[in-house]
């Protein structure tokens, strides 16, 4: 209950509500806050010259805008609600008082980061790799992977816009290729998530792929 009631006073001091669509902060425009996002999803895009291109979708809890951290620094990407959603927005110089006061707030900026960067290391990978479907295939071996599986599946909580945003496709191609994976009994759509069947199988599958593409160039 006093958690609650601690939650309500940061709001009300820092708190910032969005409709969909609504942006939060926009590409190159200075950077002067950083955002924590407590209820519904931010959708993070970047314009390559006259196309925008998705970098990643956050949920509750996750930051954005720490750019603000360095001096002088402009927005590398814009911020749009996906939907309802509630932020925080803390001025820099408040959020690294945050960071000091509250290791745990650190740490989990610190990890965002990183996942970031492997998502980035990720996009890297699918660059070099021909087809869409071989693209969704290592993607979601990547995300099967560091998912605690439950029982005998693998269930993976990510909408196809957010699979769309981590590997660089467009929702379509990702629908497409999850379809076509589901047809071959590689996996189906539970409740919205995707439920892996055999891991292996998968793997197996993306190797067969890898092969034939080889084949191809002979």
């Amino acid at each position: 209950m006093e958690t609650d009631k601690n939650n309500e006073r940061l709001f009300e001091r820092f708190g910032r509500s969005y409709a969909g669509g609504e942006m939060i902060f926009v590409e190159d425009e200075e950077a002067t806050e950083v955002y924590m996002v407590v209820a519904g999803r931010v959708r993070l895009i970047k314009r390559v010259r006259l196309v925008e291109r998705d970098i990643v979708v956050l949920k509750a809890g996750d930051i954005c805008g720490e750019t603000a951290l360095i001096r002088g620094s402009r927005h590398p990407c814009s911020a749009v609600s996906l939907g309802d959603c509630k932020v925080l927005a803390f001025e820099a110089k408040r959020f690294e008082e945050l960071l000091r006061d509250q290791p745990d707030v650190a740490v989990k900026l610190l990890g965002q980061l990183i996942r970031r960067l492997q998502s980035a290391e990720e996009r890297i990978e699918n660059m070099m790799l021909r087809d869409s479907l071989s693209k969704i295939v290592n993607t979601l071996i990547k995300l099967a992977q560091s998912t605690p599986p439950e029982k005998d599946r693998i269930l993976l909580n990510i909408s196809p816009i957010e699979l769309a945003s981590r590997i660089g496709l467009d929702v379509d191609s990702v629908k497409h290729g999850i379809l076509q994976l589901r047809e071959n009994h590689f996996l189906r759509i539970v409740d919205e998530k995707i439920e892996i069947f055999d891991l292996e199988a998968l793997r197996k599958k993306y190797h067969l792929m890898g092969m034939k593409e080889e084949l191809g160039k002979r």
